[in-house]
């Protein structure tokens, strides 16, 4: 398999989600990351494991007293914003608009591709009417909660609940449902 890889596009959402965060000093430990928000330009792509410390360093920046979990959480539901700001999430996010909640768990694959290099998805609807969404290659649950929350929301779901089921070595399943 290729390496995984994070496109510069969901960099650029994270820095858009740290906004006035994004200080000289924030910017030195990115750096140290191998992320440089000081060039002129980004990477085209950078490894899972940079967009992994990449995150939790964002997360951390934005709620700095809270838990690892309300961090993520948060910084899932945040980057959904930010990278609607971004043109390749511009495009994603009215299509989610207009093609609503179901379409949009169903089309999570290509979703989330826009991202990255790797995830894969499968959906299933359980017996209650709730979906089933397992990812591949998920780091923090807590972040794909908030992520999957944000991202239903913005499709046209209300009272939306996100359940991680399970979470192993090889990807995350998650109970998904809304009114």
């Amino acid at each position: 398999m290729a390496e995984a890889l994070v496109f510069s596009s969901t960099f650029d959402a994270l820095a858009r989600a740290l906004g006035s965060r994004l200080t000289v000093e924030s910017k030195a430990r990115f750096k140290a990351l191998g992320v440089n928000y000081d060039a002129p330009d980004l990477l085209p792509a950078y490894p899972f494991e940079t967009w992994v410390k990449a995150m939790d360093l964002g997360a951390e920046l934005v709620m700095p007293n809270a838990s690892q979990e309300a961090r993520h959480e948060a910084m899932g539901r945040r980057i959904v914003d930010s990278y609607g700001e971004t043109l390749v999430g511009k495009a994603l996010l009215t299509a989610m608009r207009v093609i609503g909640p179901r379409r949009t768990l169903e089309r999570m694959a290509r979703n989330l591709r826009t991202a990255n290099n790797y995830t894969e998805t499968k959906v299933t609807v359980a017996p209650d009417g709730a979906y089933h969404l397992w990812c591949s290659k998920v780091a923090s649950t807590s972040f794909y909660r908030g992520m999957l929350q944000r991202g239903v929301e913005v499709a046209g779901g209300k009272s939306v609940t996100v359940t991680p089921l399970a979470h192993d070595e090889t990807g995350a399943t998650f109970s998904i449902s809304w009114s």
